[in-house]
Order: structure tokens, then sequence, then C-alpha cells
């Protein structure tokens, strides 16, 4: 009794093998094939030229203000952990507590 189970199990698995390796096989060949590719592209100098006088993140306000001058107008500061935002005529500085944390372009 103990080898006709044995012989039947076997026999049951290599009957699964099968089918799975079968419809495994069948599937890759009717499922079309994606490529994925990365694209790099490169910075202008306009932009390599913004990011080397921007203010940088960690500056302080008194920093910022002595490179750059006063801000065109200074938003009212909000949230928790608070946030300002000063606005320049080229890029906006945004602030959490007195450190820069962001500085965006404006679009021309």
């Amino acid at each position: 009794m103990k080898l006709f189970t044995q012989i039947a199990y076997i026999s049951i698995s290599f009957a699964l093998s099968f089918a799975t390796a079968h419809s495994f096989a069948e599937m890759t060949n009717n499922e079309e094939q994606t490529e994925v590719s990365e694209v790099l592209i490169p910075l202008s100098q306009d932009t390599i030229k913004q990011q080397a006088t921007d203010p940088k993140r960690g500056m302080s306000m008194k920093a910022v203000e002595a490179k750059y001058g006063k801000a065109i107008k200074i938003h009212p500061t909000k949230g928790k952990p608070p946030i300002t935002r000063w606005d320049y005529a080229e890029f906006s500085v945004y602030f959490e507590s007195n450190f820069v944390i962001h500085t965006v372009h404006h679009n021309p």
C-alpha cells in the first residue's frame, strides 16, 4: 500500500509539473513582451547656472537677504512647522523656521 501511495504521489506531481510548464510556455509565447528603457536628459547650461546661484538648502534668512537683497514680497508664515515664502524677481525661496528648504524659479 505504501508503494502504491508513493507511485500515485509521483504521478500526480509529474502531471502537475508538466501542466504548469506547458501552460507557462504557452503563456510566454502569446504574451506581448515589453521593454523598459531609461532616457537621461542632460541639464541645460541655464539650469546649471541657476542652480549654482540659487539660495542653498540650509541658508538662514539673514544670509539670503544679505546675498540677494530684500525680497519683493514676503508672504505671511503659515503652519507647523512654520513655512515662509519670499518672492524675488526670478525665483521664490521657501523657508522652514528660518532656513531655506527649497527654491523655485519662475517660468519666463
